[in-house]
């Protein structure tokens, strides 16, 4: 039996980052959506309103009651999800799981995303700068994406084996990296979340990740 999974939807906005104009274009996008099915049924039913009216100015009042209809429904309010904000903002200002092709990175991406939310509530301004690290690391996940398909699908031609050796090995390099900082933030948000931990436990672990530069 086949299921259909949803996709995880995990986001990061860039420190700093002002949702707002994403915020307008994902209302936007919702309101076209729904206004998108509406013009051609309301022109169908206005010409044959207009053709059974008794009077032409009842023809022009009945037609004139879909056109009203669509007009009412572009104007009512808009809600969206956090989810349709990050989708709709420039990649510059937020990573998330749509941008992920690859499911074993978007998976490790998302891990990171989970375990830094166990972390918000620590000290405010080291907190801020294990952000700052965590969103070059999603940026660099990102990144790697066209690099590891590239490597997947190239050939073995001796006048690329140079560029390939290298490539591969800068790759490594991050994931490396990548992995000690999420192995590190991965400590830090068990021992938040264990009744036991004391602050000076947490704080030195926090001290740790901050430590460390995945990119």
């Amino acid at each position: 039996m086949t299921r259909v999974v949803p996709l995880p939807r995990w986001w990061m906005w860039r420190p700093g980052a002002d949702p707002g104009p994403a915020a307008a274009v994902a209302r936007r996008r919702v309101r076209w959506a729904r206004v998108r099915p509406l013009p051609v049924p309301a022109a169908l039913v206005a010409w044959a309103s207009a053709v059974v009216g008794p009077t032409v100015w009842w023809s022009v009042g009945l037609a004139c009651v879909p056109v009203l209809v669509v007009a009412l429904v572009a104007l009512l309010p808009v809600r969206v999800t956090a989810w349709q904000v990050a989708s709709a903002a420039d990649a510059d200002d937020v990573v998330h799981a749509g941008q992920f092709t690859d499911v074993a990175q978007r998976r490790r991406a998302g891990r990171l995303c989970a375990d830094f939310d166990l972390v918000r509530d620590l000290e405010p301004r080291r907190v801020a700068h294990v952000e700052r690290l965590l969103w070059g690391a999603l940026v660099g996940l990102r990144g790697s994406l066209v690099v590891r398909e590239a490597l997947r699908v190239a050939e073995n031609r001796p006048g690329l084996a140079t560029a390939v050796a290298e490539t591969t090995r800068e790759l490594a390099d991050l994931d490396a990296r990548v992995d000690r900082f999420a192995a590190a933030l991965r400590v830090l948000a068990e021992e938040s979340t264990a009744p036991e931990c004391d602050d000076r436990t947490l704080d030195s672990a926090l001290r740790r990740v901050a430590a460390l530069d995945p990119v």
